[in-house]
């Protein structure tokens, strides 16, 4: 077994679950991926553009923005029927329910943000930088967000995504690749938040923010990669990423540490790039 293989996962009988699975790989068209990127973009852009639209006087009301994640959901099982009907909705399921990983796995989902979040807070205590703990969100708040944000995460936005679209990618490019271009898809989607009013990213350099969005789909790649494609996986780490960075303040006030955590995720990719020559724990 080669050294970026280590955390890859195996079915109950023996068989790597990426390496077998061809489903992405057949539902992997052109016409196909373009169909999964538009439906994750409708209707959430829809829900955010009535906000921006009233807070510019556009117009006099707005869509509840509550919303915004959960119009995914049929979006999502739509269009998977769309591009493989059940074969692929059967597929799709299996991802988002696939729980059996290495606990060692679930252990790093939650920790990488924290560990990046922490070193974030000791560069800015180095450089004279007021503390920012608990100005946007409290611990006990964040905590509950991590509970809460799995599964909101597990059943729209992830489960799009990590479950649908990061292994058609896969089987399109390599790993480091894919998760690129997933990474640039994922940043774009969020530039309409950062000028909804009121909205926790309103008013966050866009431009921080997408670097730190396309460094960390290189860090999400990995973990799922590692998880045998489990979107679980990718939901516990997207909510401990919110929750740890909306506590010390990462999406705070203070821009400056958008834009430090920026870097240090970028400079985490880059290693497990490099470590696991390219491949992210996707099974040969």
């Amino acid at each position: 077994m080669t050294g970026n293989d280590t955390l890859a996962t195996t079915t109950s009988d023996g068989r790597n679950r990426e390496a077998d699975d061809s489903l992405p790989a057949r539902t992997a068209k052109t016409w196909q991926l373009a169909a999964i990127i538009v439906a994750m973009f409708v209707l959430p852009w829809l829900v955010w553009a009535s906000a921006i639209a009233k807070g510019n006087g556009l117009i006099s009301w707005r869509l509840p923005q509550g919303i915004g994640l959960w119009v995914l959901a049929p979006s999502i099982v739509a269009v998977t029927a769309l591009i493989g009907g059940v074969t692929a909705l059967r597929d799709l399921g299996s991802r988002i329910i696939r729980w059996r990983v290495p606990v060692r796995v679930y252990l790093l989902a939650v920790a990488t943000p924290v560990v990046i979040s922490g070193i974030v807070v000791a560069i800015a205590a180095v450089t004279g930088r007021a503390s920012q703990l608990g100005v946007t969100m409290t611990l006990p708040a964040a905590l509950i967000y991590l509970l809460c944000g799995t599964g909101l995460f597990l059943l729209t936005e992830e489960a799009g995504w990590r479950g649908l679209l990061m292994p058609r990618l896969q089987s399109r490019w390599a790993p480091l690749t894919a998760s690129l271009v997933l990474g640039l898809v994922w940043g774009v989607w969020h530039f309409p938040l950062v000028n909804v009013p009121d909205a926790a990213d309103s008013g966050l350099p866009f431009v921080g923010m997408f670097l730190l969005i396309v460094a960390t789909s290189v860090l999400v790649t990995g973990l799922v990669n590692a998880a045998g494609g489990s979107v679980i996986i990718a939901a516990i780490f997207h909510a401990a990423f919110d929750a740890s960075y909306s506590w010390t303040g990462v999406v705070g006030p203070d821009h400056a540490l958008l834009w430090i955590a920026a870097i240090v995720t970028s400079v985490a990719a880059v290693g497990l790039a490099i470590a696991t020559r390219g491949r992210l724990f996707l099974a040969r």
